[in-house]
């Protein structure tokens, strides 16, 4: 999938209900395993900007506020990662820490 295509269905996600900017962070990683995990930083960014900017709103604000944390988040374990000597090129370099060191994003 593009960029484009991820930022689409990362909006559609939220938008639709599907999930948490959380949960979405844990799909895009199992879609695109070998993709750069900080691709996931900028896809969550792109689309909390693209929700307040595009479907500003009460009900809206939420969920791009939520987008911008999980991408900070994000930048977090990768920092962690690197700091303590994890594999950290790709997103399943960032599923397996999920599931061995912190589980924050899958619980």
């Amino acid at each position: 999938m593009s960029i484009d295509d991820l930022c689409e269905y990362a909006i559609n996600f939220l938008l639709a209900g599907h999930g948490s900017a959380r949960q979405l962070a844990v799909n895009l990683a199992e879609r695109i395993p070998e993709n750069p995990p900080l691709e996931l930083v900028f896809i969550l960014s792109i689309t909390a900007s693209g929700i307040e900017e595009t479907f500003a709103g009460e009900g809206t604000a939420g969920l791009a506020a939520d987008s911008w944390r999980i991408a900070a988040l994000l930048g977090v374990d990768l920092y962690m990662m690197q700091n303590q000597g994890h594999a950290h090129a790709k997103c399943r370099d960032l599923l397996t820490y999920w599931q061995t060191v912190d589980r924050y994003f899958i619980s």
